[in-house]
């Protein structure tokens, strides 16, 4: 029953992001946590989804909406039951975009840490060399005159 209030937001999806968010929604179908904020979790789903990146596992992403949804239930109860929600239910995104935003930086400080891992393993295959080479007896270029 409450997967209908994310299905509008799934259905505007197409290709790797749709079959993402559909397996992600499926898994928190699924989840036992979903039994006691089943509709705040679908409210944020459906407000997020829009804009919420792929890269971050679906079990991570879920722990955070779970984590967001608990600690900010006191301001979306607030929210839902202020008559200004029904004329404008753009406050609930006022919520929300901290999610967003939270998601968004988690997914770039991954990023940082695979291109920093990356950058680590090409340097450790990088040579470089340099002239004059004090050290060397022969100049450059080297001698082979003597053979």
């Amino acid at each position: 029953m409450h997967r209908r209030l994310v299905n509008p937001a799934l259905a505007t999806l197409s290709g790797d992001r749709a079959s993402y968010f559909f397996r992600l929604v499926e898994q928190v179908e699924r989840d036992p946590r979903t039994q006691n904020s089943a509709n705040l979790v679908y409210l944020v789903l459906k407000e997020t989804i829009p804009f919420l990146p792929t890269d971050l596992e679906q079990s991570d992403l879920i722990d955070r909406v779970f984590a967001f949804t608990a600690a900010n239930r006191v301001r979306f109860n607030k929210i839902l039951f202020d008559p200004r929600y029904l004329e404008n239910p753009a406050l609930f995104s006022e919520v929300t975009k901290e999610f967003v935003l939270a998601v968004l930086s988690a997914a770039l400080d991954q990023h940082q840490i695979i291109e920093a891992e990356a950058a680590k393993k090409h340097a450790a295959n990088t040579y470089r060399f340099s002239w004059p080479d004090y050290d060397s007896k022969n100049p450059f270029p080297y001698d082979d005159d003597g053979e």
